[in-house]
């Protein structure tokens, strides 16, 4: 009888299931000798035709059953085509006849290790001074290989090294030190190992195995299937070849090869159990359930714990609706398996299905941080919450599944199995993926299909889809809170507040409805009410991200950045690092010009989501912000990898590179990005202005053309075709064509820009098409403050303060404004100059132009102690603007130290020889000289 265990005979990793093998009778027909049947068994050998030379040698040994050299090659045909039992009886009868052990040693270890009988191997195979070193070097690698299924890789690797001091050319040495590599996923290793073997075997069958698995292990399953059909084409009845093939075949969906691969294996061997259970695979994948079912069986009788064959079964129980073998099937999986994601997907399943909502997210929530991107395992869990009565969790995980997945409807439908096989054996169909139909009833469709509609602003069919959700669930808050949020889409906020308000009868503490209702009040400017909404929430449920995120928009809207910071930090640091509060952070950081901080979260939270293409946009975005040019490449080209097929991945890299001065770099990468999305208009300005950078003004001017055609309702193409004129320093010809433009899209950005081109062009009144705007746009403050530095270049210092005006009206904490007021209203000796230099400070005390305004000023006014102070502080920050020495030579000057005041001027006229501030350091100095 053949022994029940498993050995692992390739690598530490790779288990080979070579057990239980049987072997059938054969008929075949009469020859007049032993010894010509054996002649003609060696010739079907010779041809690669092991069946027929086994048939010929049985009919050699009916004739003469002690013909030794018949047992002994009988034997080693055998180990060809993997019945490791045929060939240990065989070798065992060939010693009993006198074949010295010498001789039988490699083989009859080989047929040890083929059936797992490694400590076997061990003890019977020694070593023996008295064999050739050829033979003792055999033996060490058969030693190593049975110590890898013993799971000692130190003893095999010096098993491994011992072999090819006695034989520097072993190709099995070598080949059993490649499979050991290839076990602990050291490829290049592996393949070198592999190629030498080649080079000098070019026909090893084995060789090509090997690199046959390497490849499929990188997922080169192409180039995996041209490995092991070589490798079958040279030893056609090589079990470990013939289901390599098979295994790729089925993952490239070629299923007729992968069946003659496997109806090769079973019509000698019908109780291989990796043979059966790729056989179920390929039945499974054409809807042969029972057939799969079968072949599994098969398997399961021999090696009850094969864990794929258990995955698969479940599988198919699942879907003959066989819950409850279902579930112990699965459950045994995920105790061996607890990572297995699409295990605990289906079981999930199966639970909800036998209404057990319970032990569904028991399930769920222990997989969950390991793939929080996962849209099917998210609705999955947000619905096993809500048939668990916990309604505003449950909602919560299926926005989630929502926002991970737009399209709901593979949510709901397909569960992707994934790996079937464990991936450690050479056999296994490692990227194998199938679809089970999880059946409607398992996911909570109807809240799935009104998220759906809301996320696609569809909202007329959102609301539809909520009321008939109320029907089915007329005491649950949660589809009129859809209801409310649908009605808010469409523009009714009295209705949404009414639909939120009867969320709120059935579940007063139903955190969703709350917060649309506080949204709703900070929208309508009630914002000490919302404050009041948003501090129940946390009450409620600390660290609630939603609730900090308002409060902190609150705070930082009203001035209270303080406030502000610590509601996002709370946010970020109370959700275990959840990417929604970190993002915002990062935001946050980079907003207020501190990149270095926003890198730090962002790197943590890389940590946490090294494949989130979100989480890598902000990190190269705060490194780009920070000038770390470098490492944005760096990070973008990993969003590149992750997203190949992304425009705005390419974009980004493009702008790194761009940054970094790599143009031809960036120039492809933007084309790469137009190869994906030809109108992509990122890509396209992008790729316009590094053209005009690198002088190829034709280049530019067709894309602009391009926009313009591809979007003749916007004004995009037609701005860009400006600034390319502006670039060739045509400005007339640019303001002309900006003007046209402004005249046919009338926004703010024209304007300005033809206000620019109109002053580098030296026409009269340039600032006509900011005044032009504002008549129908009078609370643009950014236009405003335009227009106030326009006038105020021209001396228009009246007209310039009532621009500055207007702006700190609506923007009271504008620092440049408050600036530029306080500079504009001290010329025309206005008594509150002083007073909004002194509110610039306060906002931005670091800020050398704000500090020099006030010392200035206050010097100016008579406060020369302060004002003294500041502007030496100003000089320190700034010590190459030449204006800020200058006032700081006119403060000394009026405190009486002179001798610095000099200095001071002396240094102006050494940085500039032609501007204000030198002309006026100049007099200074001179009559400081007369003093």
């Amino acid at each position: 009888m053949c022994r029940n265990t498993i050995f692992r005979f390739y690598t530490a990793h790779i288990l080979v299931l070579l057990a239980w093998l049987c072997v059938g009778a054969f008929s075949a027909a009469q020859a007049e000798t032993s010894n010509e049947y054996l002649q003609e068994a060696q010739g079907y050998a010779k041809k690669g035709d092991v069946n027929s030379a086994i048939i010929q040698l049985k009919n050699a040994l009916q004739k003469d059953p002690k013909n030794i050299k018949a047992r002994y090659f009988l034997g080693l045909n055998y180990l060809r085509r993997g019945d490791g039992a045929g060939a240990e009886k065989e070798f065992d009868r060939a010693r009993s006849l006198g074949m010295p052990l010498q001789e039988l040693a490699i083989p009859l270890g080989r047929a040890y290790l083929m059936q797992g009988k490694a400590q076997e191997m061990l003890t019977e195979i020694k070593l023996d001074d008295a064999y050739p070193n050829d033979v003792n070097s055999g033996i060490h690698v058969l030693r190593a290989s049975a110590y890898l299924g013993l799971g000692d890789e130190d003893k095999a690797a010096k098993a491994y090294q011992e072999a090819l001091k006695l034989d520097p050319h072993s190709l099995d040495a070598l080949l059993g030190q490649a499979r050991m590599a290839v076990g602990q996923h050291q490829f290049d290793t592996a393949q070198g190992l592999t190629d030498r073997v080649l080079k000098e075997q070019p026909k090893s069958g084995e060789a090509w195995t090997v690199q046959g698995e390497i490849a499929r292990l990188k997922g080169d399953f192409p180039s995996a299937k041209t490995s092991f059909d070589k490798a079958v084409e040279l030893e056609p009845a090589s079990v470990p070849a013939l289901l390599g093939s098979a295994s790729v075949s089925i993952a490239l969906g070629d299923m007729a090869m992968a069946k003659n691969r496997i109806d090769t294996i079973l019509r000698y061997l019908p109780n291989h159990p990796i043979a059966n259970y790729l056989h179920a695979v390929v039945l499974f994948q054409e809807k042969d359930l029972d057939g799969a079912a079968e072949a599994l069986q098969a398997v399961l009788q021999r090696a009850p714990d094969h864990i794929p064959s258990l995955q698969l079964m479940g599988s198919i129980d699942f879907a003959k609706g066989r819950l409850e073998q279902a579930v112990q099937e699965l459950s045994r999986v995920g105790t061996a398996v607890p990572d297995n994601i699409p295990v605990a997907k289906l079981l999930a399943a199966t639970h909800l299905k036998l209404k057990q909502p319970a032990k569904a997210v028991e399930v769920l929530e222990n997989v969950v941080a390991k793939a929080p991107q996962d849209a099917q395992l998210l609705a999955l869990i947000g619905t096993a919450y809500i048939q668990n009565q916990q309604t505003e969790k449950g909602t919560e995980y299926l926005e989630r599944a929502v926002e991970a997945a737009p399209d709901a409807a593979g949510i709901r439908t397909q569960l992707a199995l994934g790996r079937l096989a464990s991936g450690e054996t050479m056999e296994a169909v490692k990227d194998l993926e199938s679809a089970v139909d999880l059946g409607q009833n398992v996911f909570q469709a109807d809240v799935l299909l009104t998220m759906v509609h809301l996320r696609k602003r569809e909202f007329r069919q959102a609301l539809e889809s909520a009321q008939d959700f109320v029907k089915k669930l007329p005491d649950n808050p949660l589809p009129y809170n859809l209801m409310g949020v649908a009605s808010l889409g469409l523009n009714n906020p009295k209705a949404a507040r009414e639909n939120f308000e009867k969320a709120l009868e059935k579940d007063p503490k139903f955190l969703p409805a709350i917060l649309n209702v506080a949204h709703l009040d900070e929208s309508e400017g009630n914002v000490d009410a919302a404050r009041q909404k948003y501090l129940f929430v946390l009450k409620q449920q600390e660290g609630h991200v939603g609730a900090l995120m308002s409060l902190a928009k609150i705070s930082e809207q009203q001035g209270n950045e303080e406030q502000a910071l610590k509601y996002y930090e709370t946010a970020w640091k109370d959700n275990s690092g959840a990417v929604q509060p970190g993002l915002v952070l990062i935001d946050y950081f980079n907003r207020k010009r501190q990149p270095l901080r926003a890198i730090s979260i962002a790197r943590e939270l890389k940590a946490l989501h090294p494949e989130n293409p979100m989480v890598l946009s902000a990190l190269g975005t705060s490194q780009m912000a920070a000038k770390d040019f470098r490492n944005a490449v760096n990070t973008f080209t990993e969003m590149v990898k992750l997203l190949p097929q992304s425009e705005q991945a390419h974009y980004l890299l493009g702008q790194g590179n761009f940054a970094a001065d790599d143009t031809g770099a960036a120039r492809s990468q933007f084309k790469k990005a137009l190869g994906i999305k030809k109108d992509f208009l990122p890509a396209q300005i992008a790729l316009a202005r590094l053209e005009m950078k690198s002088n190829r003004t034709n280049d530019a001017m067709q894309i602009a053309q391009t926009i313009q055609k591809q979007r003749p309702k916007e004004e995009a193409g037609y701005r860009l075709e400006g600034d390319v004129w502006m670039n060739k320093g045509d400005y007339s010809k640019a303001a002309d064509v900006y003007r046209h433009a402004y005249e046919r899209f009338k926004t703010s950005a024209l304007a300005v820009a033809n206000f620019e081109a109109r002053k580098r062009a030296r026409i009269a009144k340039p600032y006509l098409p900011l005044e032009d705007w504002l008549k129908d746009h009078p609370d643009d403050a950014s236009v405003h403050f335009i227009l106030g530095g326009a006038y105020q270049e021209e001396q228009k210092l009246a007209a310039a303060v009532k621009q500055y005006e207007l702006v700190v009206k609506n923007m009271p904490n504008n620092v440049a404004a408050l600036n530029n007021l306080a500079w504009a209203s001290h010329e025309l000796k206005q008594p509150g100059a002083v007073g909004y230099a002194e509110r610039a400070y306060a906002l931005a005390s670091d800020a050398p132009a704000v500090i020099d305004t006030l010392g200035w000023l206050l010097v100016e006014t008579g406060n020369s102690g302060r004002g003294l102070t500041l502007l030496q502080e100003a000089v320190a920050k700034a010590p190459h603007i030449a204006e800020i020495r200058y006032h700081l030579a006119v403060g000394l000057h009026k405190a009486g130290r002179n001798a610095e005041a000099k200095a001071e001027l002396e240094k102006v006229l050494e940085m500039e020889q032609d501007s204000a501030a030198a002309n006026n350091a100049q007099a200074l100095l001179t009559e400081l000289s007369k003093i």
